[in-house]
């Protein structure tokens, strides 16, 4: 039976207000992030990470291809670009959500014995570059081309969704796949992020029992707040998405999807080495983040003992786990 999806809030009136949200973060902000990662020295980061910030600059470009041309392309736009538009709208969302759970089991495989990992060790490093990158990326063309060859049968259902970007009005892949699939990744994350916690939790309880001379490094509430505001992030998310299934559309869900990518780019980009490589950088005439973080090594190297200087965040699986010979890997950290 054909499902039909009531007609969408219009949003023409919201266009500054969207477009600035995705210029803000995935247009400006997240490309500035990918940059400090790639050259800079001192903020380095796993490819998983990278390459979730790569698809969120993606996602925001997909959602704002009618907004690049005023008024009169968001009216009016061609067919093909209306349809172009609405099959990767349709395959951005579940590129998005797997990236996420990549970061996520990124996290979470830092705490896995380095005895585990090991049995990893023969398989070719592009193998598994490929195996932790290219999910996103097949998922996308998987949903994409599926929305595409709904839209190439039945044009009638391509056209300008909400004032602000193309999608199909009919059928259960546009009503049903999409959030769905988006839903059950979500809950997925979720629990690996609160597994992790837990996990650190007891990682702390544990040394503390093994090694009580240990002085535990006090809590940051930094990435606390940033683990934080993934987590509000992914729930906000799973409501926008039973809204979806719900049929029960209005604004609030069209923003929380525009918010997406500067959400993204504020948890990965307040972390402290990429604000002080930011502020930092070519402050002082040959000054280099990286100098000055060996001379401070070098600093607390002369300090006293190995033991009187461990902390926590030197002696958890984050920290001292080898990672499985990717590339940078001894420097990348999520």
């Amino acid at each position: 039976m054909l499902l039909k999806e009531p007609p969408p809030p219009d949003l023409r009136a919201l266009t500054p207000v969207f477009l600035t949200i995705q210029l803000a973060g995935g247009h400006i902000g997240l490309p500035i992030l990918v940059a400090t990662f790639l050259f800079s020295k001192t903020a380095k980061r796993h490819p998983t990470v990278v390459n979730f910030c790569v698809i969120w600059i993606l996602y925001s470009i997909i959602y704002c291809l009618l907004l690049y041309g005023g008024p009169d392309l968001q009216e009016n736009p061609p067919h093909a670009l209306c349809l172009a538009q609405a099959a990767m709208n349709y395959g951005a969302p579940p590129m998005a959500v797997v990236a996420g759970l990549g970061v996520v089991l990124q996290v979470w495989s830092t705490f896995v014995e380095p005895w585990k990992e090991a049995r990893l060790a023969h398989i070719p490093r592009w193998v598994k570059l490929f195996a932790i990158l290219a999910p996103p990326y097949l998922v996308f063309i998987a949903f994409s081309l599926s929305a595409a060859y709904y839209g190439l049968a039945n044009p009638h259902w391509v056209t300008v969704k909400n004032g602000l970007y193309c999608g199909l009005l009919h059928g259960k892949f546009e009503m049903l796949a999409v959030p769905i699939f988006c839903g059950i990744f979500i809950i997925i994350i979720v629990g690996f992020e609160i597994a992790t916690f837990v996990r650190y939790l007891h990682g702390r309880r544990l040394i503390k029992e093994v090694c009580p001379l240990v002085e535990l490094k006090k809590r940051s509430l930094s990435p606390w707040c940033r683990a934080g505001l993934f987590l509000v992030y992914a729930l906000l998310t799973f409501s926008a998405c039973v809204m979806d299934l719900k049929q029960d559309l209005n604004a609030f869900a069209y923003m929380i999807q525009a918010t997406l990518p500067l959400a993204a780019f504020l948890i990965f980009g307040l972390q402290k080495d990429v604000v002080l490589t930011w502020l930092l950088w070519n402050r002082h005439t040959g000054w280099r983040p990286e100098t000055a973080m060996i001379e401070q090594t070098q600093r607390v190297s002369r300090t006293g003992s190995l033991m009187s200087n461990t902390t926590i965040d030197s002696i958890t699986p984050i920290a001292t786990h080898p990672s499985s010979s990717l590339p940078f890997s001894s420097n990348h950290i999520v």
